[in-house]
C-alpha cells in the first residue's frame, strides 16, 4: 500500500511536472518566434536607416562643395564689385581726365575743320 501511494504519487508528479514542461517550452518557443520576428524587422529597419545615412552624406557633400564655391565666388565678386580696384576719388579723377582729354580731343577736331 505504501508503495502503491508512492507509485500513485510520483506518476501524478511526473504528469503535473510534464504538462508544466509542455506549457514552458510552448511558452518559450512563441517568445523566441516574436524576438525572431522582431529581429528580422530591426535588420531591416538598420539596412534602410544605413541607405539613407549614405545618401544624406554624399548630399551633405554636395552641399558643403556648393557652399564653398558660392562662398569663392562671393569673395572674387566682392573684391571687384563692393571694394572695387580704385577707390572713389580715384575714380572721379579719372573720369574728370577722361572728360579733359575729350574736350581737347574734340577742340583739335574743331580747329582742325578751320
Amino acid at each position: 500500500s505504501d508503495f502503491d501511494r508512492t507509485e500513485v504519487t510520483v506518476t501524478d508528479q511526473e504528469k503535473t511536472a510534464a504538462e508544466k514542461f509542455d506549457d514552458f517550452k510552448k511558452a518559450t518557443e512563441d517568445d523566441i518566434k516574436a524576438k525572431k520576428g522582431d529581429k528580422e524587422k530591426k535588420e531591416a529597419k538598420v539596412v534602410s536607416l544605413t541607405d539613407d545615412l549614405t545618401g544624406l552624406e554624399d548630399d551633405k557633400k554636395t552641399a558643403s562643395e556648393a557652399l564653398a564655391n558660392a562662398k569663392d565666388q562671393l569673395e572674387t565678386l566682392s573684391k571687384s564689385c563692393v571694394e572695387g580696384e580704385e577707390t572713389y576719388e580715384e575714380r572721379v579723377a579719372n573720369r574728370q581726365k577722361e572728360i579733359e582729354a575729350l574736350k581737347k580731343a574734340q577742340q583739335i577736331l574743331e580747329d582742325w575743320k578751320n
